[in-house]
């Protein structure tokens, strides 16, 4: 058969793979595998042995066995094209809205993070600025926007990069000092007793429920390398692969990260936003080496950073996804010479930037963080209670799709314990998200304001989808 000039441009344009397993496995952790999350763990004591069990095994473990298998049947953009093949385009939209604009929140809360930590580096003094804060958050943030213009493959890069030299490396050195501080016979901050309330979270119910929350929210955003499923080589191999390897190097150092904190420094002295700086900067003492406490600050900065560039053009792409199938106007669908939608890009990057602000408005950092957080955890709950429903569905309204990798377990049963354990987790975060996440909050007026902004939220890829217009469609 000849080649048209119709079909070698196709073939010109079609996506190629070029993401391979190490690659993707880079920029899968890069989602949610940070020295961030490990403070809060280290604040709950041996209690965090029950959480990252809870977590992984309810949580971590269900969303990468139902992603694999969604992303090897369908792998085209992720959790539009999962739940619209469910539930109709209507609701495909509204979970990649959710998934999209949780990232607003998400990202500010990170980018904090990394402003606290860059403090550490210069002048620790700046951590409680606010104006300082949201200068950090808006660099970083353009920064990594105008890097993704160029495409998947440096997006890969730089996560790689930023994963190796700004968690990896800081994490493997506060396991491994820690480890010779505890040998050492320095003072041991973990409290060891076989008490069953030092072990299982009996006391404080509630604290102990935000705290599980964070747990939580420390692993989220796995699915979200699927928007990249169409750029990797033999997805329906590699995808299942880099996705478990992520899981599995999220888990042991977060918990061995945890560990350390808890070891290291009193419960009481914890920052539950930059410990993991905190405890390195005692170690670094402890051991004659503080002049390393800068640089190595600055580099889980750079971590941070790298964990924004992935989330920069994640959820972008599967919005994007969504406004191809005619739900967004034609100046949102374009793309530029790399694939790239650069005017959602940079309209995301507007937002975010509007959300920084919060920083300014709020009197103090630390309750600013916490309601970010909040307000992320609440519509990324929502998010994904409809891509576990959306699994269960396929599995009977598309019995016969081919399903490279299937979650294990009989024909349905296996899924629905599965995708049931996680939809049951799920339900439990979005009803525990409610709950005032500090003190000096009105209970009231957070639940209305949490309500308010779900309820927003819901309705804007509603109306979107309702008032859509056929020029929309054609464009696509």
């Amino acid at each position: 058969m000849t080649s048209t000039p119709e079909s070698a441009t196709a073939r010109r344009k079609a996506p190629q793979g070029r993401l391979g397993v190490a690659t993707l496995t880079m920029m899968t952790a890069a989602l949610f595998l940070t020295l961030r999350n490990m403070p809060m763990m280290a604040a709950t004591g041996l209690q965090m042995v029950f959480f990252n069990a809870v977590t992984v095994f309810a949580f971590l473990i269900p969303i990468a066995l139902v992603s694999a298998e969604l992303a090897t049947a369908w792998p085209k953009n992720g959790v539009f094209h999962w739940v619209e093949e469910a539930f109709g385009t209507r609701w495909g939209l509204v979970a990649v809205w959710l998934q999209w604009v949780q990232s607003l929140f998400g990202i500010t809360s990170i980018l904090s993070y990394a402003a606290a930590a860059l403090a550490y580096a210069a002048a620790p003094s700046l951590a409680g600025s606010r104006g300082y804060i949201v200068a950090v958050i808006l660099i970083i943030y353009w920064a990594a926007t105008f890097a993704n213009l160029h495409g998947a493959r440096l997006s890969g890069l730089i996560s790689s990069v930023c994963l190796v030299l700004g968690v990896l490396l800081p994490a493997i050195v506060l396991i491994v000092l820690a480890g010779l501080y505890v040998a050492s016979g320095a003072t041991l901050h973990l409290d060891l007793a076989l008490r069953p309330g030092n072990w299982l979270p009996l006391n404080h119910v509630r604290h102990g429920l935000l705290l599980f929350l964070s747990f939580i929210f420390g692993v989220v955003g796995i699915e979200v390398s699927a928007s990249h499923a169409r750029e990797v080589r033999d997805v329906r191999r590699n995808y299942p692969i880099a996705v478990f390897a992520a899981a599995i190097l999220g888990f042991v150092l977060t918990l061995l990260g945890g560990l350390a904190v808890a070891a290291v420094l009193p419960g009481a002295q914890i920052d539950l936003v930059s410990g993991a700086v905190q405890a390195l900067a005692a170690l670094f003492g402890h051991f004659h080496l503080a002049w390393l406490a800068p640089p190595t600050a600055a580099l889980v900065a750079l971590g941070a950073a790298g964990q924004v560039s992935t989330w920069v053009v994640g959820p972008i792409k599967g919005l994007w996804a969504a406004g191809r199938a005619g739900n967004l106007p034609p100046v949102l669908q374009e793309v530029n010479e790399h694939g790239v939608p650069r005017n959602l890009l940079f309209v995301q990057a507007v937002l975010m930037s509007a959300v920084a602000l919060t920083f300014l408005v709020i009197p103090s950092v630390d309750t600013a963080f916490l309601l970010l957080t909040s307000a992320a955890v609440v519509l990324y709950a929502a998010m994904y209670l409809l891509l576990f429903a959306a699994a269960i569905r396929l599995r009977y309204t598309e019995p016969d799709a081919a399903r490279p990798y299937r979650v294990p377990g009989g024909r349905n049963w296996g899924l629905w314990l599965v995708a049931g354990t996680g939809f049951t987790t799920t339900l439990a975060c979005l009803l525990i998200g409610f709950i005032p996440p500090g003190p000096g909050i009105s209970p009231v007026a957070y639940r209305v304001a949490m309500l308010a902004a779900l309820g927003v939220m819901l309705f804007i890829p509603l109306a979107l989808y309702r008032w859509r217009r056929p020029a929309w469609t054609r464009a696509a």
